[in-house]
């Protein structure tokens, strides 16, 4: 069978064509999508590297503030209690009277520290008494701070206030205090 000129350029365009389909579909199509997911596969990789050193710088921080937080602790007295230094303070500053009530409890222990919280109600203080309480107590010193505040005035009395505070101090868990 002879093929005239023209037909053998047809049939020569056809293989060309086809063997352009072939290379491309078999050859650079699979290299070109394997390629693409190397690269989103190292793109993530790298995330979570920079991740990572972000988590250790965070972990390092966290663990220096730690250390500092037990030097603190070790320069406190000796069992030393939220609940009696309130009490001390509030006698210091003229405020026991005005205690309605004081709720200790115990929250957020990790396996270094805990945190000692007493809720406590003072009813128709004056301003100038409940500044002179919240400056003794509220000590850096002593790791204790106010954890929330609330002041309503009093109704009953003209003048006077009336506090509901949640104080909140940091102490060493059970088991550690000797390490």
């Amino acid at each position: 069978m002879q093929l005239n000129k023209r037909e053998k350029m047809a049939v020569i365009i056809g293989g060309g064509c086809l063997l352009v389909f072939v290379v491309l579909q078999f050859l650079v199509f699979p290299l070109a999508e394997k390629r693409s997911r190397l690269m989103k596969g190292l793109a993530a990789r790298e995330k979570a590297v920079v991740e990572m050193r972000n988590m250790q710088a965070r972990y390092q921080k966290l663990r220096q503030q730690s250390s500092s937080l037990a030097e603190l602790l070790a320069q406190r007295e000796a069992g030393f209690s939220l609940f009696s230094f309130l009490e001390k303070n509030a006698a210091e500053s003229r405020v026991k009277e005005h205690i309605a009530y004081m709720k200790p409890s115990e929250s957020a222990k990790s396996e270094l520290f805990k945190q000692s919280l007493v809720e406590m109600r003072l009813q128709a203080i004056g301003l100038q008494q409940l500044v002179e309480f919240l400056e003794k107590t509220e000590s850096p010193e002593h790791l204790v701070g106010i954890d929330k505040i609330t002041i309503q005035e009093n109704t009953k009395e003209e003048a006077t206030l009336d506090v509901t505070l949640q104080m909140v101090s940091v102490d060493q868990a059970i088991g550690t205090a000797s390490q």
